[in-house]
């Protein structure tokens, strides 16, 4: 008998009173054709956690059969070499009816052939209750670097009840299928430009470290991005899972398919959850979104059954945002935005977080382009530290507009849908690109680091980005988000809880 080790112990937060707890058996394994796993995890380990309020005293266990794994077929055109990946088992086994904001002790794996080390987390609080304040924390794009390890850093001092990552988690898909890399983004850094290649032990690097960094004691709710794609065919982008081409990887490795369950939802790429005092909607910008989509129908059948009297607050995350002023990746899920704006502007969604672009955004309340106070703050912060830079070229400034027919990539499904909301300030007539700042736009800047939302009462939040400069954290944007209650999409609460005085305001970073 030996023991299996235990890798990427990980925390997912499923449900108002459940945490997923997820780990890895084995090893990755690279060779010329895709290999089984190890005998021994062939013969069905048992999936276990142990758990209670004291160190060392567990007073309950519970067991699981969800295991997942995966293979990367390396048939890339360019493939050098031609490789393939077969992955660890993904044990998820999910704790229920946890007390609200308890220090709980856990061990995972298998009571024969070995139990992980004692590691532990806080639960988070009940939702609905009124124990202000509620933390989340927020990042995207974040890679494994030099500057990720500062932004996770970061994070963690600042204590989040919760995190939330919005796509792009291991940047896998930049490097070549021996691990290397061969372009340079003009930094000591180098990657190739996916989807030309994926190293999918880089998953298991970056699970090892953000397991030890936050991941083992803080629970994520977890969002998809374009590098979680990773298509299988000769690089060619699909829509969603593409038949099980995409996202292999992100789906086994995160027990989203217990998130998108719970919400009635039919694909692992959108769900929600209520986490504290928030109704929580996650969506995928790489699926159909299209109006009578399922993934339209689904948003529509949550929104219908979601209590404002018990989750006050409504935030919205997607990946790609439909608001930035930087050059890069401008307007380039617009079909997205004229599918489903209307749909959350007239439910009333407060705060939508994106990633994607490497730098930081963040907007007035805004709709259709346009100042409203009855709109929600759109945030973009893809600057978690991934290893392709940071973006610094604004759309707005001379020279720097792209051309309207080439800002939508081959792995954003919708195409381009023409739009041109601006002014030509010269001839008067429509513009695709602002000739200054947009008024929509309250504040941006090209660097990285971490978002925290930090709920105050039922009408008032706040907002922080936190820079990472000399290796510190530096609030670089602090705003207060006030909901509106006079606001007619907003008007579903007024009775419960009364409207707060003042607008959205701003305080210097």
């Amino acid at each position: 008998m030996f023991a299996l080790p235990f890798l990427q112990v990980h925390l997912t937060y499923t449900g108002p009173t459940n945490v997923t707890v997820s780990w890895a058996t084995g090893e990755g394994i690279v060779t010329a054709s895709p290999v089984s796993a190890y005998a021994a995890e062939e013969a069905g380990p048992t999936s276990m956690v142990w758990y209670g309020t004291s160190s060392g005293h567990y007073t309950t266990n519970t067991t699981s059969m969800l295991i997942t794994s995966y293979t990367q077929t390396y048939n890339f055109s360019n493939a050098n070499p031609v490789l393939n990946y077969s992955s660890p088992l993904f044990h998820h086994v999910t704790i229920q009816n946890l007390a609200p904001n308890t220090l709980y002790y856990y061990k995972c794996g298998d009571p024969t052939l070995g139990m992980s080390q004692e590691l532990n987390f806080t639960s988070p609080p009940a939702v609905g209750s009124t124990s202000y304040p509620f933390v989340l924390g927020v990042v995207a794009d974040t890679g494994l670097t030099p500057n990720t390890t500062v932004t996770i850093q970061h994070l963690t001092d600042a204590k989040p009840q919760v995190w939330t990552l919005i796509g792009d988690f291991s940047y896998a898909d930049d490097m070549q299928t021996n691990g290397t890399t061969t372009v340079s983004n003009g930094t000591f850094f180098s990657y190739v430009p996916s989807p030309s290649g994926t190293y999918q032990p880089w998953w298991d690097m970056w699970y090892n470290y953000m397991s030890t960094a936050i991941l083992s004691s803080i629970p994520l709710i977890p969002n998809h991005g374009n590098h979680e794609l990773e298509p299988q065919f000769n690089a060619t982008y699909g829509v969603g899972l593409a038949n099980n081409t995409q996202f292999q990887s992100y789906i086994a490795r995160n027990p989203v398919s217990v998130l998108a369950n719970a919400s009635g939802s039919n694909s692992p790429l959108w769900y929600s959850v209520n986490v504290g005092p928030a109704h929580m909607i996650y969506l995928s910008n790489y699926d159909n979104f299209a109006v009578g989509s399922d993934q339209y129908n689904w948003l529509m059948s949550d929104l219908a059954s979601f209590n404002r009297k018990t989750t006050p607050w409504l935030i919205a995350t997607w990946h790609g945002p439909w608001y930035s002023s930087y050059t890069t990746h401008y307007l380039e899920t617009e079909c997205m935005r004229e599918a489903m704006e209307q749909v959350l502007y007239s439910n009333g969604v407060d705060v939508v977080l994106n990633g994607h672009l490497h730098e930081y955004e963040r907007t007035n309340p805004v709709f259709n382009f346009t100042v409203d106070q009855c709109g929600p703050v759109h945030i973009t912060m893809g600057d978690g530290g991934n290893i392709e830079g940071v973006y610094k070229t604004f759309a707005d400034t001379p020279g720097n507009c792209p051309a309207p027919n080439a800002t939508v990539p081959k792995y954003q499904p919708g195409g381009f849908c023409p739009i041109f909301p601006y002014t030509n300030i010269t001839t008067g007539a429509p513009a695709f690109c602002a000739s200054s700042q947009p008024a929509w736009s309250a504040f941006r800047e090209p660097t990285y680091g971490h978002g925290i939302l930090t709920f105050m009462n039922s009408t008032t939040a706040l907002w922080q980005w936190n820079r990472n400069i000399d290796n510190e954290a530096v609030i670089g944007d602090s705003v207060y988000i006030v909901r509106q209650m006079t606001c007619a999409n907003k008007m579903s609460f007024a009775a419960s809880a009364p409207p707060s005085a003042g607008n959205l305001t701003a305080t210097a970073g």
